[in-house]
């Protein structure tokens, strides 16, 4: 990801040219594959949802035509165009491997879970020492668990089959579970939340939250055919950034976007970049179609800025007289202005600051055709 910033906030947006549309901007060619590993060595056939701690990766390994039990195998990422395979491996209790799932505990040691088929049964392990890099190396068994012994803290009783299981640990030490999956039944695309405890030496898992995700353009309800940009059937995990934020992304089956490009998705919170009140760099607005910060939405980050004609929103999306309600994040001096016409005309309306606003409150819904960055000094 070659046109991503390096300091570990989130991805933003690589499909941005202007007066294209998103769904037909293919990545910089900076963002591409630049290494395999190939398993050679082993007889499978399906890498599963794998999870990295840190520099570590657990990927598990299923499908072997000769029926060995499936198994998690890591490797060391700290140069990831050079993936080192590590000697650590963990066999599973049958030949179901689909997920992986891998965090540090508090006493510096891992916890691994291997979820079989559809991840509705879960095997727990912990290693031996806090060095998995370490020939000496191993895991140990904890505990087997059954989708029917599932707990819930929101009258939800239904634990997916998720293509992806993702550990979380909180700052103080809870630990969470975090689960990508399509509906089959709907064609949704949603996030489920588990909490784990541990009961006379049980694991025990608590449902306590879920999130209906959109993975479809140009708005909620497109989540079919081409216009589906990812699919948490295929895969998803998510990600904690330097700052704490929780970010989720998306990605689908098969490398159809333009270019021959993987299309994903990035979910992240409403005021998704700290510091944003500080540093222009990481200042934004966001506009969108209805009142109530629902609908399509269209995303400005300061960076990308020059990225697109945001001089005439009819060029981007269609979005011209569309926005009823904005969002914005700017530091000390600098403004951001919404014009009534293109180019910048007519009357506007100037945000400084941090907030949320409904612009039909201030006579200004459906009334954006321009957008621009300012530096005031005041």
């Amino acid at each position: 990801m070659g046109s991503r910033n390096t300091e570990g906030a989130r991805f933003r947006s690589n499909r941005l040219a202007p007066n294209v549309s998103y769904p037909a901007t293919p990545p910089p060619s900076s963002d591409r594959a630049i290494a395999d590993a190939w398993f050679s060595d082993m007889d499978y056939t399906h890498a599963g949802g794998m999870q990295a701690s840190g520099s570590l990766l657990a990927v598990p390994l299923e499908s072997s035509p000769s029926g060995e039990n499936g198994r998690v195998v890591f490797y060391d990422m700290a140069t990831p165009w050079r993936p080192v395979r590590l000697p650590v491996n963990q066999w599973g209790q049958t030949q179901e491997a689909g997920t992986a799932s891998l965090a540090k505990l508090s006493d510096g040691r891992f916890l691994l879970i291997l979820g079989r088929a559809h991840a509705n049964n879960l095997e727990f392990y912990r290693s031996t020492g806090g060095d998995l890099r370490s020939t000496d190396a191993g895991f140990v068994p904890l505990d087997n668990w059954n989708e029917g012994e599932l707990r819930s803290a929101i009258g939800d009783r239904e634990f997916g089959n998720y293509q992806n299981l993702n550990l979380v640990t909180q700052c103080d030490g809870s630990l969470f579970l975090v689960g990508t999956h399509l509906n089959s039944a709907t064609g949704e695309d949603w996030i489920d939340l588990f909490r784990l405890t541990e009961e006379s030496g049980q694991v025990v898992i608590t449902k306590v939250a879920k999130k209906h995700l959109y993975c479809g353009y140009p708005s909620p309800g497109y989540d079919s055919g081409t216009n589906r940009q990812c699919n948490l059937d295929a895969a998803g995990g998510v990600y904690v950034d330097p700052w704490g934020q929780l970010i989720v992304y998306g990605t689908e089956h098969d490398n159809d976007g333009p270019g021959s490009s993987v299309k994903m998705m990035e979910f992240r919170a409403t005021f998704p970049n700290p510091g944003c009140d500080s540093d222009i760099n990481r200042a934004f607005v966001e506009l969108y179609d209805d009142s109530d910060f629902s609908d399509r939405g269209l995303m400005i980050d300061h960076p990308d800025y020059t990225q697109e004609n945001y001089s005439n929103f009819s060029s981007i999306e269609g979005f011209n007289d569309k926005a009823s309600a904005v969002r914005y994040c700017l530091p000390s001096g600098w403004r951001a202005r919404l014009y009534e016409h293109s180019n910048f005309g007519g009357s506007y309306r100037e945000l400084s600051g941090r907030g949320s606003l409904n612009l039909n409150n201030v006579s200004f819904g459906d009334k954006t055709s321009s957008m621009r960055f300012l530096y005031l000094g005041y």
